[in-house]
């Protein structure tokens, strides 16, 4: 039955849905902040090379990654407790403006004290993207259609990871690292005050509402929602556990990858930046492909297929770390796409679609926000473990760990696979 618009005078008016027009604009909006928020995430790691050529310790820069992932974990929090009541729009504009600047500053004042500042501060800017974005796809877009348009829309994190490790990679080899800085602080302030002007909260703030279902509505009122409904319930502990893992693993490729490349397996100063980007594009074709098979053999619970792809990736990883500084650059990029590829389908559904599931449109940005804070503490560990590990035991000892992370996500996740239906 479609809905319509009834009279004034009716006791129970029903708006109409948006029309296609405004939720396609607002989807874009939503892809493109997080698409740019990657802009001021991947810089430090292109970066980091020559700012230990120029002087600035390795092991300053990875407290400063785990100082910046201290105040990602607790800006998730936050970010997801504000977004559900006072909605995305504010968030998502302060947030990458803030972004912005905290970036644009060590461009313009490139001293230790500035970097640690900025990019530790960085941590609670960058958080507002994931939440809010999140809660914005689920107030635009209705059930029926959220599957096919969340595949879409999840490569806006991978996409925007490898557009932003090329861009920096393109500015360090041309102009240098303070460059990086400068020009990416002042693209994500941009898009900030764009997203500050354009976005809509949700259908209701223009008139338009997406009709529910006699079944789904009885089902959402009996259901209670809110952060702290959230906080207590196990499936979503559960997932914020297995994402723990799965964030170590990626924000350590995402943070030394590139000079993983450089001083370990020897590729050129630039040749790195690009190489990395294997390793996200083997996620897209994932985000693909998983998208499919998730809606196609796992609707009732697509936990099912995140926990086979965590045992993919633990196989990739236990190949790879043999076989990466004996490769060449195909080899590297083969390598890194294939734990690309089981990572990112995962990381997908633990992080966005199910927590979706379990959120509903009222709690979305609870719901991704506590899972992803939780998946935030393996963030923490991912800035120094790796240096402490390297210099001990070798870089051999960094995809050792990547495994027994990987084991951790699988029996955390294996709770809530098990169920028959997720919700």
């Amino acid at each position: 039955m479609q809905a319509t618009r009834t009279s004034p005078h009716t006791e129970s008016p029903v708006a109409p849905p948006p029309p296609l027009s405004l939720q396609t604009r607002m989807v874009l909006l939503s892809y493109f902040a997080y698409f740019f928020y990657y802009f001021t995430r991947k810089h430090l790691s292109v970066a980091t090379g020559s700012l230990v050529n120029d002087g600035f310790s390795l092991e300053t820069i990875g407290y400063v990654n785990s100082a910046y992932a201290v105040c990602y974990a607790i800006g998730q929090f936050l970010s997801g407790a504000l977004g559900d009541r006072s909605g995305p729009r504010i968030a998502l504009c302060a947030g990458m403006c803030l972004s912005g600047i905290s970036t644009l500053a060590f461009g313009l004042f490139p001293f230790v004290a500035v970097l640690a500042i900025g990019f530790t501060a960085n941590g609670l800017f960058q958080a507002t993207g994931w939440p809010n974005t999140c809660k914005l796809i689920t107030s635009w877009v209705s059930d029926a259609h959220r599957g096919r348009v969340m595949g879409f829309w999840l490569s806006c994190y991978i996409i925007g990871s490898m557009a932003a490790t090329a861009f920096a990679g393109y500015l360090l080899k041309e102009y240098g690292w303070k460059e990086i800085f400068l020009v990416n602080g002042v693209v994500v302030t941009v898009i900030g005050i764009i997203q500050g002007l354009f976005l809509i909260n949700r259908p209701e703030d223009r008139g338009y509402t997406f009709e529910k279902s006699v079944a789904a509505a009885e089902a959402a009122a009996e259901e209670k929602y809110g952060f702290l409904v959230m906080l207590k319930n196990p499936s979503v502990l559960f997932l914020g556990l297995s994402y723990f893992g799965l964030k170590y693993t990626r924000y350590t490729l995402f943070a030394w990858l590139p000079f993983y490349l450089e001083k370990v397996v020897g590729l050129t100063k630039d040749a790195p930046a690009y190489v990395s980007n294997g390793f996200e594009a083997g996620g897209i074709v994932g985000l693909m492909l998983g998208g499919y098979f998730a809606d196609r053999f796992f609707a009732s619970n697509r936990c099912r297929l995140a926990l086979l792809a965590l045992v993919g990736m633990i196989a990739s990883v236990y190949v790879y770390r043999f076989a990466s500084t004996g490769l060449e650059i195909a080899g590297n990029v083969t390598g890194l796409a294939a734990i690309g590829f089981f990572l990112y389908i995962a990381d997908s559904i633990i992080s966005g679609t199910a927590a979706q599931d379990l959120g509903g449109t009222a709690s979305t940005a609870s719901s991704c926000g506590i899972i992803n804070g939780i998946g935030s503490l393996g963030q923490i560990l991912a800035g120094i473990v790796p240096v402490k590990l390297a210099q001990g035991y070798g870089w051999n000892s960094v995809f050792i760990s990547f495994i027994v992370f990987g084991v951790i996500s699988c029996l955390a996740v294996l709770p809530v696979a098990r169920r028959k239906r997720l919700i």
